[in-house]
């Protein structure tokens, strides 16, 4: 398995294209993604209000680029920290206002304004606060969902170097060293993940120097989640290389399998506005558990919150690998 390890690390190391799908093409993509996405003509503003009238949501509807959105209490650190909201303003029935938000928004001044007036056109007492929340760096979710897709669309060359060496016969020659099928593959699999946990954490790293904004107190955690996407990535084409027989073959796998599950998964679009049918479909998919387990760390602040999510992808990853294996045996 050694000798596997060092000429496998031999062949990437040589393959420029390699290193630049595995380390820089992700970095520039969240680079270009996380600058390019969070500006909007619209700025969704959350209304959670417990008055007897609907005041602060009209008003706020009357502002040009605003959009007033009626949340429940419960679901304001969700819709602040997912991003889907900007601000939060929560009007108790005294007539008191208080509105969160992570600080930098650009509206806060004139939301501010907007709300302090339309209590004082009821004839109530006015008290309006804005929470000291500390100010927030660019979100790291308008970048996630296209990071979970190249991530798991990027051990691709690792497919293509197995399909290859199946058909040149450089693997049946391999095999007559001895070494097992699995000891084969899972060499292959180890220096493949090896550089693409490398690539990850490069990504972790830039997102830290530009202070980009996680969500979650214990930022480590995001890394280790991309760590298991990692590994579920190399699983996933060790499985697809056993089912075709060309490296052509490899592209349907990404666009007709693994783009339509990310869809469903809410990877590219909010899962919360999706129906309900395509929500119960994409809560089967990895991609969804993934996303899932990076909310629970924002929300909870603690890595053990995203421990089921990842239990699953490994799981999963482990079965796809023991297929790969069997099926990889029994085609040699």
């Amino acid at each position: 398995m050694i000798n596997v390890i060092r000429n496998t690390f031999c062949i990437f190391k040589r393959n420029k294209e390699f290193i630049y799908l595995i380390t820089i093409q992700p970095l520039l993509i969240f680079l270009l993604m996380s600058f390019l996405l969070p500006y909007s003509k619209t700025h969704n503003i959350a209304v959670c209000d417990h008055s007897e009238n609907s005041a602060v949501s009209q008003a706020l509807e009357k502002m040009e680029g605003i959009k007033a959105v009626d949340i429940s209490e419960d679901s304001v650190t969700e819709k602040l920290i997912g991003g889907s909201a900007e601000l939060a303003v929560i009007v108790s029935a005294d007539g008191t206002a208080q509105i969160i938000g992570f600080g930098g928004s650009e509206v806060e001044g004139a939301v501010t304004l907007c709300v302090e007036n339309a209590l004082s056109g009821t004839g109530e007492a006015v008290k309006t606060s804005i929470n000291a929340a500390p100010k927030r760096g660019m979100p790291i979710g308008n970048s996630l969902g296209f990071m979970i897709f190249k991530t798991l669309t990027a051990s691709n060359l690792l497919a293509a170097l197995l399909i290859q060496e199946r058909n040149n016969k450089m693997k049946d020659r391999i095999m007559l060293s001895g070494i097992k099928t699995g000891y084969y593959i899972g060499g292959m699999a180890f220096v493949y993940l090896v550089f693409m946990m490398i690539g990850s954490a490069v990504y972790y790293l830039a997102a830290r120097l530009f202070q980009f904004d996680l969500g979650m107190k214990q930022p480590v955690g995001f890394l280790l989640m991309m760590f298991t996407a990692n590994v579920l990535s190399v699983t996933i084409y060790l499985f697809a290389s056993t089912l075709v027989k060309k490296e052509d073959g490899l592209w349907f796998m990404a666009s007709f399998v693994l783009l339509p599950m990310a869809l469903f998964s809410g990877v590219l679009f909010p899962y919360e506005f999706m129906p309900d049918i395509m929500k119960k479909t994409g809560a089967l998919f990895p991609q969804r558990w993934i996303s899932r387990g990076i909310e629970n760390m924002q929300q909870y602040g603690t890595i053990t919150a995203a421990l089921p999510q990842m239990a699953m992808v490994l799981g999963l990853s482990a079965v796809l690998f023991g297929i790969a294996v069997f099926r990889s045996r029994r085609r040699h």
